[in-house]
């Protein structure tokens, strides 16, 4: 079954088949019931159950407290940057 997903995320021409052409490549996979309903009804939540995946998955950033040092252009001594040096956001509306 995951090499059939891999396949049409590779292949944009898979990923566009027409419904009948769909279920017919589904259909001649070796699976058992419960993967085959789950890609003819295009189930991610109970393809993801039978793969064993995650239920969620989330990204946190957490911004350090400090600001690090950084070299000089030349590559000698670290130095601090200091507020005239801080870069402007693209809006301008504030510092970074």
């Amino acid at each position: 079954m995951i090499s059939f997903l891999e396949s049409l995320g590779q292949d944009a021409r898979l990923a566009r088949l027409s419904g009948d052409d769909y279920a017919a490549a589904v259909r001649a996979l070796p699976l058992d019931d419960d993967a085959r309903q789950a890609l003819l009804a295009k189930d991610a939540g109970a393809l993801n159950d039978l793969l064993g995946g995650r239920p969620a998955m989330v990204c946190a950033l957490f911004p350090a407290e400090d600001t690090p040092a950084r070299e000089n252009d030349d590559g000698d001594t670290p130095q601090e940057d200091t507020p005239d040096e801080q870069k402007e956001s693209i809006g301008g509306r504030g510092r970074h």
